[in-house]
């Protein structure tokens, strides 16, 4: 089923990401409509950037092609007749069309924080890891082009946005049932678990990188932020943090990443999936959504107080069953957090009915 009004399209990424040499404050690379930041261009020499790429079997095209058909990357947001689908890591997301096919175009482009070598690794290493990382649980990359001093990404277009969305019913859409919502957490899982099993940590897992088709079938997307881990059960120390802070692991704040910091982060996504709550809200007590597990723990509430009231057709014993794997997911140890392997065994079990 297509949800209404598709043309309202999805912003793809409307939590705040971290990207910062140091770990002493937050710093976004890209704001809504309302904000600013300062851009850079980013100059690549066509001719180097075809060597490495030229073996991924993906479509290379020409710049002046995408520009095309994104209405000359129209800014107006879609539900205002442009192009603009919103805004991500690195980049602004464009509805396009190519040979009657609806894509999404990802115009990349350095920010004041983020040098224009770290914004030619990203694109480098986001196009080989997405070529041979093909999973019905992520979202496809089609093709790129290089030839210019911006480059960019084309991926397959998901008509029903992202999770984040859905769960806030963007636009009028209509809430999604408590049975979508578990299909919905199984197929990320399963996503994850395919990175995990190829030794790539996605580092950005969150409600807005969980986008929707039509049947409205998860797909993972920005993992290629993943880093691969030559030894993958040891944890990488960089001094750069990647992710949104509402979702990070303790031990992702303090730079360390690991494939346990993407468990930490699924577990923020299934309290959401309950809740229907947004992952951080300064308006609300409290704040951060992975809180409400201590109110639940010093039994001043229950899940079932917290259970999203929009949701049709649930059930007590199937919500306290996430909810569980959910705790277990945002232990702060994380050598008490269980793998993907094993999440994915605890969603199966859910009891829908």
């Amino acid at each position: 089923m297509t949800l209404p009004s598709q043309e309202s399209m999805p912003k793809y990424d409307l939590e705040t990401p971290l990207e910062k040499n140091h770990m002493t404050s937050e710093v976004p690379l890209s704001t809504p409509d309302n904000g600013h930041h300062t851009v850079a261009s980013c100059s690549l020499t066509t001719e180097e950037n075809d060597l490495h790429l030229n073996d991924t079997g993906l479509k290379s095209f020409l710049f002046h092609e995408l520009q095309s058909v994104t209405n000359n990357f129209d800014d107006r947001t879609v539900s205002a007749g442009g192009n603009k689908l919103g805004e991500g890591g690195f980049g602004v997301v464009y509805k396009g069309y190519i040979n009657g096919r609806t894509v999404a175009v990802k115009k990349l482009s350095a920010v004041a924080d983020v040098s224009l070598q770290d914004l030619k690794q990203q694109f480098e290493q986001e196009i080989k890891i997405m070529a041979k990382c093909q999973h019905e649980n992520l979202v496809e990359l089609i093709g790129f082009s290089s030839d210019l001093d911006q480059p960019c990404l084309v991926y397959d277009y998901m008509p029903n946005g992202s999770l984040l969305d859905r769960l806030a019913c963007l636009d009028g859409t209509a809430p999604i049932s408590w049975r979508t919502r578990c299909n919905v957490a199984q197929g990320a899982a399963n996503g994850i678990c395919y990175l995990h099993e190829n030794n790539h940590i996605h580092r950005d897992v969150k409600s807005a990188n969980i986008l929707l088709t039509e049947e409205l079938v998860p797909k993972l997307s920005d993992f290629g932020l993943a880093r691969a881990s030559v030894r993958f059960t040891r944890t990488i120390i960089t001094d750069r943090i990647v992710g949104t802070a509402a979702y990070m692991a303790p031990e992702a704040l303090r730079g360390e990443i690991g494939p346990k910091s993407d468990i930490f982060s699924f577990g923020v996504v299934l309290l959401e999936i309950i809740t229907g709550l947004k992952p951080m809200d300064e308006n609300r007590d409290p704040q951060l959504l992975l809180s409400i597990k201590e109110e639940i723990e010093d039994e001043e509430m229950t899940i079932e107080d917290y259970i999203d009231e929009k949701m049709s057709n649930w059930n007590l014993i199937s919500v306290e069953q996430m909810y569980s794997v959910a705790c277990q997911c945002l232990n702060e140890k994380k050598s008490r957090r269980p793998d993907i392997k094993m999440v994915k065994q605890h969603l199966q079990e859910i009891l829908v009915d």
